[in-house]
């Protein structure tokens, strides 16, 4: 049986405090410990272990970890985003509006459209590094007990050093189409309160032209600025290193155009809809029509990508032998 001697191996000051380390030394033949560096957390579990692995390291690095990592996929980000991913829940506001609205629910119809946005923007922000990263903000260095180690002393410090980086990423995530829902019905909500009673009457007559007008003119001038609104939905579920290839540009290009034409057609029709007397064509032309362009933009939606990555893979050349 080997004996074990306890020497002093590492000693460590720090603000004028001596950190002592106690190590043993192996016996002949025992495996020597891999010794701890001050200020490096120790990995726990296999590397690269997915979400699992990387979960570990990120509770000994106080929760931050930069950027994506290199096995990023949609599965790793949190469900409130995933969620928040899908086109559908940006649309559910106007969806809200166009139900409720009527001359007597008016306001209550710009009303929970506007909260309605802020819940999904939310859902985009996740807010919890956001409190986090307030939490850390509020603590001063040197501020835990004189006994602190010096690995814990580094490993907070650059840990509260780097999270407001953490915090630019996430109000990254905010989608230009939830923006502008939240100004647009923001808006609505102010002119529903301050207008009489028979303006709002008025008002509620071109509702649906209103509100698909106003996601046209979104979706237009998004391509005007070069950020077709596409592009925000597109990148939760494409790896970054696509973000800037032709085919996602292309992709989110015409998938953005389709979208505004059919904006800009459900408006039209709301606005003709005013003009004609019976009011199974005022139906038609309000609620049927619109419904079916919608669904079939949201087919188109899904359809053209896998479209144009199965023609990259028959273009592709064959590798060599």
């Amino acid at each position: 049986m080997g004996i074990r001697t306890t020497t002093l191996s590492n000693i460590t000051t720090v603000g004028g405090d001596v950190a002592t380390e106690w190590q043993p030394t192996p016996a002949p033949g025992d495996h020597a410990p891999a010794p701890q560096r001050a200020g490096v957390p120790q990995q726990v579990g296999p590397a690269g272990a997915g979400a699992a692995g990387r979960g570990a390291v990120g509770e000994q690095t106080g929760g931050y970890e930069p950027g994506l990592p290199p096995s990023y996929s949609p599965a790793d980000e949190p469900p409130a985003r995933r969620l928040a991913s899908h086109p559908m829940v940006g649309f559910i506001p106007w969806i809200l509006f166009w139900v409720i609205a009527s001359p007597s629910t008016w306001e209550t119809a710009t009303i929970a459209a506007l909260i309605a946005a802020l819940l999904v923007m939310a859902l985009s922000l996740d807010l919890q590094p956001l409190v986090a990263w307030s939490a850390s903000s509020q603590a001063q260095p040197g501020s835990g007990p004189a006994s602190q180690s010096a690995s814990e002393s580094a490993s907070g410090q650059d840990t509260a050093a780097r999270r407001p980086s953490r915090l630019r990423a996430e109000v990254g995530h905010l989608k230009l189409l939830d923006v502008a829902t939240v100004v647009f019905f923001a808006a609505l909500t102010i002119a529903a309160i301050v207008t009489s009673r028979q303006d709002v009457a008025e008002l509620d007559k071109y509702s649906q032209a209103i509100s698909s007008g106003a996601l046209g003119v979104i979706a237009l001038g998004s391509i005007i600025f070069g950020h077709p609104f596409t592009v925000d939905y597109a990148k939760e579920e494409a790896a970054p290193e696509a973000w800037h290839t032709a085919a996602f540009k292309r992709i989110n290009l015409v998938l953005t155009s389709v979208w505004t034409v059919v904006f800009l057609v459900c408006g039209a029709l709301g606005l003709i809809a005013q003009t004609v007397g019976p009011k199974g064509l005022r139906d038609w032309l309000n609620w049927y029509i619109p419904i079916a362009l919608i669904f079939i933009a949201f087919r188109f939606t899904k359809w053209y990508p896998q479209q144009v990555r199965e023609q990259q893979s028959l273009q592709a050349p064959a590798p060599s032998r």
